[in-house]
């Protein structure tokens, strides 16, 4: 296995256990202890991403098996595109990922809720 393949292997099972488990020990295990958030509504650190989780729990947001669309990773980079279901709404994601040291080291995302009526027919996932 490459380390391309460990890399994605990391960043799905990382996320279906924090964001889809709802998993709060997953953020010990998975992200390194100086990880750096470039989201600019979460501090930086483990903990900004426990309490995240910790948020996402208080709004009765559900465990959920994630869908990953699309998983591509280059070199210390996974993108990951998902839909997730939050407050009785589907979101779509692109959350960008460096891995060091088999950690979730650096992240980065874009996301977007499905509007209840597109302006066009194509499919966003």
């Amino acid at each position: 296995m490459t380390q391309e393949e460990k890399n994605k292997q990391i960043a799905t099972a990382a996320y279906q256990r924090i964001f889809g488990n709802l998993d709060i020990s997953g953020v010990d295990e998975y992200m390194s202890k100086d990880f750096i958030q470039h989201n600019p509504t979460i501090a930086d650190g483990p903990q900004g991403v426990k309490a995240l989780v910790q948020m996402l729990l208080s709004q009765g947001v559900s465990k959920q098996k994630i869908n990953f669309k699309h998983i591509v990773s280059e070199n210390d980079i996974v993108f990951l595109h998902s839909r997730y279901e939050m407050a009785g709404k589907e979101w779509r994601f692109i959350d960008i990922y460096r891995i060091k040291n088999g950690k979730l080291a650096e992240h980065w995302d874009a996301m977007m809720p499905m509007p209840d009526e597109p302006a066009n027919n194509n499919q966003m996932f």
